[in-house]
């Protein structure tokens, strides 16, 4: 049997200010490398919303699931292939299930990967309730300090309620479990990053 590509073995679970999970060390350093130098670029559509509920500008690519199972493939690199088989995979699920408590197991699952380049961001919002718990990964090799793009982690819907932030920094990642109460937001990337795209892929499980 293959060893698994993602590890939850250095994972901290946290009640502030809602429950979540901070992990770290995700992958081995050659392969976190791998996905971190062959990372999509291209298929991706700029996404814009702007509202009283939440508004949000950023670049997105839907590798899983799609009408053309090809089409969520295109163009994706061997490492990035066996990433998208793993985290839609039994082993994966049964991970995130012991982690959690929650019943994935039989739950429908969502793989994204986005960019935030200057002037994208996420505004405060509790995830919808068809979500059961988000694993967030990045995969920036640094992310200079001040340049915005932070997940933030909320205790109220005010943007300025700020309780944790998570730099979006290589081979660490969160699982964020939706509830009434688990307010978040993506800090706005700034102009003078200089290029500097945040990067980041997203596996969502549903509620059937």
């Amino acid at each position: 049997m293959s060893t698994p590509l993602v590890s939850f073995d250095h994972t901290t679970a946290e009640d502030a200010p809602f429950r979540w999970y901070h992990v770290h060390d995700t992958f081995a350093p050659a392969e976190a490398r791998a996905l971190r130098e062959t990372f999509p670029r291209d298929g991706f559509r700029m996404v814009t919303r702007t509202g009283t509920d939440k508004s949000y500008a950023m670049y997105h690519r839907q590798l899983h699931p799609v009408d053309d199972a090809e089409a969520g493939a295109a163009g994706l690199a061997g490492p990035w292939r066996r990433l998208v088989a793993e985290v839609t995979g039994p082993a994966y699920r049964t991970a995130v299930a012991g982690l959690t408590g929650l019943p994935v197991g039989d739950a429908p699952v969502e793989v994204n990967v986005w960019r935030y380049g200057g002037s994208c961001w996420l505004d405060p919002h509790v995830d919808k309730p068809e979500k059961l718990v988000t694993h967030v990964l990045y995969f920036n090799e640094a992310w200079p300090t001040g340049r915005g793009g932070d997940l933030l982690l909320l205790g109220s819907s005010s943007g300025a309620d700020v309780v944790r932030r998570v730099a979006p920094v290589a081979n660490t990642g969160v699982l964020l479990v939706r509830g009434e109460e688990s307010w978040h937001a993506v800090e706005r990337v700034r102009e003078e990053a200089g290029g500097l795209e945040r990067l980041s892929a997203q596996v969502v499980f549903r509620r059937g």
